[in-house]
């Protein structure tokens, strides 16, 4: 009986001395551990610093290109309001020229009808002229007859006896033919001396008819030319004017085209800035939550140092007294992996954290614009199960723009970030301790996503923006 006491003191005693090396070694690496949280929170605090001073840069941006926004707004009021008022006097010019060029038809009309009553005028000129010419020629045969009959008087003594005439008849039937001729030459002579009168007469005012008429005719047509040409004039003018109009509105048109391209420019970058910045607050949030969760981490394991610390001392204390005790514990990392048919060939540091086919790995892909991809896809209906891939504490559970619903996992023991995005649901919360293969949300198609899929990354250490490493590495 004694054999087996000593046997199961030495026993005791051995195991208390393995307990205390076994404490001794957990303590100095969770001291370890500590450094490297206190590390992790500095890069966390860092990163955040970093992203304050981009976070004010973005908002200074926003705010100048607000103001650049409003500058631009004034401006393009200021061209909408010169080309209104180039728009309205473009109107009176092209109502000026249509009336101007009314005036001008009325004008050529007129001078078309002053022309067909200048092309009568010179029919009857022309009939007058005819006249004229046969009056004249009436004349000069009076002319001639009469100074041929001076010329008989002449010749005669410079008279004719009219008395001698008569007297001179044979008879009484002579006498009277004689006394009829000289009755018809005296009524003939009298009757050409007053139509020689009569048609010089006629001739004159035909002639200042004549004139009259063509002075009329030639100062209206003169007239009417020079009304015509003023018209003209002022036609070319206006549409010169409305030419500079024309070419003034193009400018303005331009102008504004550019300033409206500027100005969707401006949205359009106002627009990503504030995405930026919605971004950022985003990653501040996240930084945030991950430095207390790591401050978290770091007093569970002071507290695990201290523990073990208390436990060194009472061992070393009962080995002294020789006195005998211990316990014993046991833990398990969690259910299996439900990664099925899934294979990396990775470390195994990490479970898959569900089921389904790979849709997408690592790094560069020709689709979605080429863009680098920070982790890996896994493919398979709503509702799939999704686990924690190791054990840790949730630093993030809640809704992302890109990555839809979202958890982020920190797990102090390996020093690294997992993050579980596009879930259809969330199962845990912010600050709660998970185990390994603990069932955390379900699969689905939230977020800036395509289809129903997992989207899962690791980040060393915290997360960081575009900072996620191969999944691949730490998956068996």
């Amino acid at each position: 009986m004694r054999k087996y006491i000593r046997i199961l003191i030495v026993f005791i005693i051995t195991f208390s001395m393995v307990s205390i090396s076994v404490s001794a070694e957990s303590i100095s690496d969770l001291k370890e551990k500590v450094n490297e949280l206190d590390k992790d929170k500095q890069s966390v605090e860092s990163e955040a610093g970093s992203i304050n001073g981009e976070v004010k840069e973005t908002k200074e941006k926003i705010a100048e290109n607000q103001e650049k926004q409003a500058e631009t707004n004034s401006e393009i009021q200021e061209i909408d309001s010169k080309l209104t008022t180039t728009q309205t006097q473009l109107i009176e010019k092209e109502n000026a020229i249509s009336t101007t060029t009314n005036e001008i038809n009325q004008t050529e009309s007129e001078i078309n009808k002053t022309e067909e009553e200048i092309n009568t005028l010179k029919s009857e000129i022309t009939a007058l002229q005819d006249e004229i010419k046969e009056l004249k020629e009436k004349i000069d045969a009076r002319e001639e007859l009469l100074k041929n009959r001076l010329r008989s008087i002449q010749e005669n003594g410079g008279s004719i006896s009219y008395l001698e005439v008569i007297l001179g008849a044979q008879n009484f039937g002579d006498f009277i033919n004689r006394a009829t001729a000289v009755s018809k030459i005296m009524d003939s002579d009298q009757k050409i001396m007053e139509e020689q009168e009569a048609d010089k007469k006629k001739l004159e005012e035909n002639k200042v008819e004549l004139e009259e008429s063509k002075k009329e005719l030639e100062s209206k047509q003169a007239e009417l030319e020079a009304s015509k040409k003023e018209l003209e004039s002022k036609k070319a003018s206006l549409v010169s004017q409305k030419s500079e109009l024309e070419s003034i509105k193009s400018t303005l048109d331009q102008q504004m085209g550019q300033k409206q391209e500027l100005m969707e420019n401006l949205e359009h970058e106002e627009d990503e800035l504030h995405n930026h910045q919605m971004s950022l607050a985003e990653q501040q949030e996240t930084l945030q939550n991950q430095a207390a969760i790591i401050e978290k981490a770091k007093r569970e394991a002071q507290q695990k140092i201290n523990q073990l610390a208390e436990e060194q001392k009472r061992q070393e204390a009962e080995k002294n007294q020789e006195a005998t005790g211990g316990s014993s514990s046991s833990g398990s990392t969690g259910g299996g992996s439900p990664g099925g048919n899934l294979t990396a060939g990775g470390n195994g540091s990490l479970m898959w954290p569900t089921t389904g086919r790979q849709s997408s790995g690592y790094g560069y892909r020709d689709f979605n614009g080429g863009s680098f991809h920070y982790g890996l896809d896994i493919a398979n209906s709503t509702g799939t199960p999704v686990s924690a891939a190791a054990g840790g504490m949730v630093s993030r559970a809640n809704y992302s723009p890109s990555y839809g619903n979202v958890i982020y996992i920190y797990h102090p023991e390996l020093d690294i970030t997992t993050v579980y995005a596009h879930l259809n649901s969330l199962s845990v919360s912010y600050g709660q301790t998970v185990s390994k293969g603990q069932y955390i949300g379900a699969m689905g198609n939230t977020g800036d996503s395509y289809g129903s899929h997992l989207h899962f990354e690791v980040h060393i250490g915290q997360w960081s923006y575009h900072g996620g490493v191969n999944p691949i590495s730490y998956l068996p």
